[in-house]
């Protein structure tokens, strides 16, 4: 709560009150009451500020708590006196994505002022985001406005997340194997489930290996060469560039949108079919691995906070240890000297791009010009173009 006095209005009241005190015993019981008026109002607005706090009622009601993109939520105030007689006025400040506004308090019981009053607002959430929409203040004051209490309360926030969709079983063949030893590499070491070969026993090689009933049955001493668990995995880097100017705000997340519902569809499938992901966001280093469905839930649950403002260069996608699926709405002009290195190498990163709607055109014919040195190199990564006018289609076309 915060309490917030007018102090020049308080002055001019006490200076007022204080030359109508000298009038008391002039007159009489005139003069006394005179001399008596603006202490008593002055009691007697702070006792009706008090009441009227207790009298108001207010609440809000949200038609969901968790909007999926694309839907509205139905947000409604419902402010009321449940006093018996008029209340002190007021107001209730309230927030919807974009604005701030007011509504006075209902005082009620007066021509024309009724005791109830509904605001009703459909709030869109066409982008993956966060929302904030509520009740941020309830103002009452004193009737010359003296005195203002501020009740502050928390709007509340929404998050909308990326639509997943569900790609199709090609999408595998962009893997790599990971995280495989030689045979050899380490005698005796590795997975003991994956044998590779036997080899003759030397000095300084461990007991853990030793093949006994091998030793027996030929007379050689023998000693088992593992293998390790292979499995298959990939980088996923999200680039983190702001496509657009703020003019262009819509432009601008309905590439997002795309970008991110794909790179997180894809994230879905791998770990519903346990290939492991590590995902760099924008210029990280490290990454998140991504090895199950509950360690993808989690980092789901917390997308809507990704938020593209890095322009560095997401070298992520670039470096020698990685086999990665760049996410982009950088133009190609911009990603086309590291990815040109690559393809040379064969070593290119997967693309998948989504320019926005304006720049849609020019970035096309600048990939089809890529598509021709890929071509030429004997490339076989993935490479795709998103319209972002198409939506998510363009995420299931992508990878059927």
């Amino acid at each position: 709560m915060r309490l917030h006095i007018q102090w020049l209005q308080l002055f001019l009241f006490i200076a007022l009150s204080l030359m109508l005190s000298a009038f008391g015993g002039l007159a009489g019981f005139f003069s006394l009451f005179i001399s008596v008026l603006l202490p008593l109002y002055a009691l007697f607005a702070l006792l009706y500020l008090l009441v009227s706090w207790e009298k108001y009622a207010w609440y809000q009601t949200f038609s969901t708590n968790h909007p999926h993109k694309g839907e509205s939520i139905r947000f409604e105030i419902h402010l009321a006196n449940d006093g018996c007689f008029p209340l002190s006025g007021g107001t209730c400040r309230f927030v919807i994505p974009g604005k701030e506004q007011q509504l006075p308090l209902p005082v009620g019981f007066l021509p024309g002022m009724p005791a109830h009053s509904t605001y009703t607002e459909d709030i869109a959430c066409p982008y993956r985001g966060t929302y904030t929409a509520g009740i941020r203040a309830i103002i009452l004051r004193t009737p010359l406005g003296i005195i203002q209490v501020e009740i502050i309360t928390q709007p509340q926030i929404f998050y909308v997340f990326p639509e997943l969709y569900t790609p199709g079983s090609s999408l595998e063949a962009y893997m790599t194997t990971i995280g495989s030893m030689l045979p050899g590499e380490r005698i005796g070491m590795g997975d003991t489930s994956v044998f590779e070969y036997a080899t003759p026993l030397r000095e300084q090689m461990p007991s853990r290996g030793i093949l006994w009933k091998r030793w027996a049955a030929t007379g050689i001493p023998s000693c088992a060469v593992y293998g390790e668990t292979r499995s298959r995995g990939i980088a996923i880097v999200i680039d983190l560039y702001p496509c657009c100017p703020e003019p262009e705000a819509q432009e601008k997340l309905a590439a997002e949108d795309i970008l991110m519902s794909a790179a997180f569809s894809v994230m879905r499938y791998l770990a519903s079919h346990r290939i492991s992901v590590r995902l760099f966001c924008g210029s990280e280093q490290e990454g998140t691995l991504i090895d199950s469905e509950e360690a993808f839930r989690k980092l789901y649950d917390r997308s809507a906070n990704i938020i593209f403002s890095d322009t560095s260069f997401p070298a992520a996608a670039f470096a020698e240890e990685n086999t990665a699926m760049l996410f982009s709405a950088r133009p190609i002009e911009a990603l086309y000297g590291e990815y040109k290195k690559k393809l040379g190498a064969g070593t290119e990163p997967h693309l998948f791009l989504c320019p926005p709607q304006s720049l849609f055109k020019r970035e096309s014919a600048r990939s089809r010009i890529l598509q021709e040195e890929r071509l030429k190199a004997g490339s076989k990564s993935f490479f795709y173009i998103a319209d972002a006018r198409k939506g998510g289609k363009e995420v299931t076309d992508a990878f059927r």
